[in-house]
């Protein structure tokens, strides 16, 4: 039996010598080409990068990658010189958050367009064939700057194939439902292309043809390496497999399944031609688990860790050595390019001074590149483009060119609220730009609720130059009244104002001005008002103003820095010269203040003043001082927010209130703030800070700032109330 067995060895000897002759006589006595292809997968894909670094660590030369979605942005990098190490360090410096929200900081917003900034929910051009759902929930344009500044130095290299390690990443023609192979063009587009998931992104129209997430048709593109010219193929799967009913739990979820059902005929042909077939155990993480990136780049290194006898022997059998692809040097903002000229694109309706200033770069000469992103973001910040990027061609010498999507100028707004003092809400706003004139803007605001409200505001700004405003505005509202600290009742008013003003604009975050302004009100209630001889009254004013308003915070909401400041001098008359016949009129003098400073990346501190001063006799009960409400409302320039007391609960000439808000992020999006003022309120302008009354108050606030607004709840006490007081808001004022 021992003859037998003997033989058996020698022919599988014999046959395995003749088995590598033939494979090595394959490649002509040259080592074989190694190709890597990278599935999508949406966040999942950061495995990829776990993976690249056993790959780098055991120096496997790669010669040709292909990818899609998440795939073909961790491929394209890698192809340009990017080690794995490089990727993951830019990987986890992102704000995934802002990246993919398209969130820009509020001090690249028009100052006119900062306290709208934050306050709509759902926004639809406005076409010639009515209101259209918009194309993607994400435009893409932070995800695109991203993808331009890192891959600065190769936006000249038009063909894949010269770049480092030659490229070519898929997508979806969404026309056609074909498979577009994406080899030539501008990289960055390409990236951004490929992961334009349906519904979630906008799509891209390149060479014609409008481009969505290859992963729709071939989310793991084998082929494609292979006719590169890749003997090899090592492949990393991140995909994951059809989900049971049950698991089927998120909109992301839902979008998976259809981009992997769409796909997995074709992967199933895809998959016979992989020699190293690598898949990543990441059952537990979704599309949509960005801010997991460091676990799922641990994930990668682990699989890659399984995978290492293999490469090593793949390595050893074919003698591979690494090739030497320069390593790629990422800019940083201090970088400098010199601009021989500036070439502007996609301009219809906006001129291209107006976008030239915003960029205001000094050419032709040395341009850094932080010089070049602030340009992109006050030109995004305009809200005049879906999309401001840029391309950089040419040796020392460079052309700029800067690409445009013009925004649709006509616009309906959509907001939704619920608070404890005015009860539900629907903000529909239209708004409608460049009218009459470059730089104009014309919206119309209806509130329906309880208290409805109507605004209508045209406005020209011209930075420096002077601007105008002029605004029309209606509000129906009811106040409730009190006396000791008890409400007696409530009284309906009607207001109406016509004003105008002319202003000045620094950097987008100062607003100085004049104005005037035509002030009518209506009061009707069942009770005798202590500030009025009358339960009804009614009377017209004219007032002359003077203003100064500072707003440098990054976000309405939760800002972690910046500061906020409306100052205001007032004349208010009956006659357009004196009150009541008084030789002058009465004087206002109005302040809010409001810092933040952030301690560390979870604790902000807000320090803030409230004080508004009164001049002169007879004062109208309307332009009294109501102080009391957690929140300042922007109806009315009477009100002083104070924690512990109702809305408007004590009426005065004077009031001041210091405050401090505490909060702390106890978790992503999860805020406990709490809250604490003191206030003295006076009859007496010449009494001031000396006399008068102190009161004190405290609250305590849980909110979660969720994609509808911020949702609060809060309780609040103070030394003159017998009772701890609670208030809800829900979504983002207005």
């Amino acid at each position: 039996m021992k003859h037998p067995l003997l033989l058996f060895l020698l022919f599988a000897i014999s046959f395995s010598t003749m088995a590598n002759v033939k494979n090595d006589s394959l490649y002509n006595g040259k080592r074989p080409k190694i190709g890597l292809v990278l599935s999508g997968g949406g966040a999942k894909g950061f495995a990829h990068v776990g993976v690249l670094k056993i790959i780098d660590e055991l120096e496997i030369p790669i010669d040709y990658i292909s990818g899609t979605s998440m795939g073909s942005i961790i491929g394209g990098f890698y192809s340009i010189g990017y080690s794995a190490q490089q990727i993951e360090d830019m990987i986890l410096s992102q704000n995934w958050d802002k990246l993919l929200a398209d969130e820009i900081s509020r001090k690249y917003v028009p100052f006119h367009e900062k306290q709208n900034y934050e306050r709509h929910v759902l926004s639809f051009p406005i076409k010639p064939k009515g209101i259209q759902l918009p194309s993607g929930i994400v435009k893409g344009q932070n995800v695109i700057n991203l993808f331009e500044r890192l891959s600065i130095d190769y936006h000249d290299v038009t063909d894949f194939n010269k770049l480092p390690i030659p490229f070519v990443c898929v997508a979806t023609d969404i026309e056609t439902g074909e498979a577009v192979i994406l080899d030539n063009g501008y990289l960055p587009e390409a990236m951004r292309a490929s992961m334009a998931i349906p519904t979630v992104f906008s799509p891209i129209e390149i060479d014609g043809r409008l481009l969505v997430d290859g992963g729709m048709v071939n989310n793991f593109p084998v082929k494609e390496v292979v006719d590169m010219g890749a003997d090899i193929v090592i492949g990393v799967d991140v995909q994951a497999g059809p989900k049971s009913k049950e698991e089927l739990s998120s909109f992301l979820d839902i979008i998976n399944q259809t981009v992997s059902l769409m796909s997995l005929n074709e992967f199933k042909k895809n998959i016979d031609f992989v020699d190293v077939y690598i898949k990543p155990n990441i059952n537990n993480y979704s599309v949509g688990s960005f801010n997991e990136a460091d676990s799922l780049i641990r994930k990668g290194e682990e699989i890659g860790r399984e995978f290492v006898p293999v490469l090593k022997d793949l390595k050893e059998k074919y003698q591979l050595k690494k090739s030497k692809v320069k390593r790629y040097k990422p800019p940083v903002d201090t970088t400098t390019y010199y601009i021989k000229n500036v070439e502007y694109s996609g301009l219809n309706e906006v001129s291209k001074s107006l976008l030239a200033g915003k960029f205001n770069l000094d050419i032709p000469g040395e341009v850094s590149l932080h010089q070049l992103k602030q340009g992109i973001n006050w030109g995004y910040g305009s809200k005049y483009f879906d999309q401001v990027d840029f391309r950089m061609l040419g040796n020392r010498a460079k052309t700029l060119q800067v690409r445009v999507k013009e925004r649709t100028t006509k616009r309906f707004n959509v907001g939704l609220r619920y608070d404890s003092d005015n009860k539900a809400g629907v903000l529909l706003n239209t708004t409608f730009r460049n009218k009459l004139r470059s730089g104009s803007h014309l919206s119309f605001d209806l509130k329906l609720s309880e208290t409805p409200r109507f605004v209508t505001t045209y406005a020209i700004d011209n930075g420096l130059k002077p601007g105008i405003t002029l605004q029309a505005e209606y509000n129906d509202w009811n106040v409730n009244a009190y006396e000791d600290w008890e409400q007696v009742g409530n009284y309906d008013l009607d207001y109406l104002k016509f004003d105008m003003n002319i202003h000045s604009i620094f950097k987008e975050s100062y607003s100085i001005g004049i104005g005037a302004k035509a002030e009518y009100y209506k009061v009707k209630s069942n009770f005798i008002l202590s500030e009025l001889e009358e339960g009804n009254d009614e009377d017209y004013f004219f007032s002359y103003y003077a203003f100064l308003r500072l707003d440098s915070h990054e976000k309405a909401y939760y800002p972690k820095r910046g500061i906020s400041l409306f100052a205001e001098y007032k004349l208010v008359t009956n006659n357009g010269a004196s009150l009541d016949g008084m030789e002058r009129p009465a004087s206002i003098a109005h302040v809010k203040f409001q810092k933040a400073i952030s301690l560390t990346d979870k604790f902000t501190v807000y320090p803030k003043f409230y004080g508004r001063v009164i001049w002169g006799k007879n004062i109208p009960a309307f332009f009294l001082t109501y102080t009391g409400g957690i929140d300042q409302t922007d109806y009315f320039d009477i009100q002083m927010p104070f924690v512990g007391l109702e809305r408007m609960e004590v009426a005065s000439t004077n009031s001041f209130v210091f405050r401090g808000d505490f909060q702390y992020e106890l978790f992503r999006n999860n805020y406990l703030i709490f809250k604490a003022n003191i206030g003295k309120i006076t009859e007496d302008v010449n009494e001031s800070l000396t006399t008068g009354e102190w009161i004190r108050g405290l609250g305590l606030t849980y909110s979660y700032n969720s994609i509808i607004g911020p949702m609060e709840f809060s309780l609040m006490f103070s030394n003159k109330k017998k009772k701890v007081l609670n208030y809800v808001s829900l979504g983002y004022w207005f």
